[in-house]
């Protein structure tokens, strides 16, 4: 996967990627949202290959929580069900309740199998 692809669903976008880290890097997905008119990267989510993690409001406070890879071998698969079950609850923890109030989350849910695809690439 060389470029972004954007989904716009269920009341955010999920932008699906692969980023760069020094010597790491993989495949991610960063969740953006409409606060007050503008567009906020909410959550994101590095299925890194040495260090995966994600980032609750990683334009703002930056909370980053690394996944433990004995816990959760399969960072993809650990995003996607995030992404799938948790997605409101995780965007409220960011700090974006008004936008977790409007998170549809069957319609995102609906795109995940796409979004897996292209993540697995």
């Amino acid at each position: 996967m060389s470029e972004e692809k954007v989904f716009s669903t269920g009341g955010v976008e999920l932008h699906v990627d692969n980023r760069t880290l020094g010597e790491d890097g993989g495949p991610a997905v960063r969740v953006y949202g409409d606060v007050d008119g503008k567009s906020v990267q909410l959550l994101r989510f590095d299925c890194f290959r040495k260090n995966p993690h994600y980032h609750y409001d990683p334009s703002g406070k930056n909370d980053h929580r690394s996944l433990d890879t004995a816990t959760v071998p399969d960072s993809i698969g650990w995003t996607i069900e995030q992404l799938g079950n948790n997605l409101a609850e995780m965007i409220r923890t960011a700090g974006y309740e008004d936008v977790a109030t409007n998170v549809d989350q069957a319609a995102v849910a609906a795109a995940l199998p796409e979004v897996e695809s292209i993540m697995r690439g």
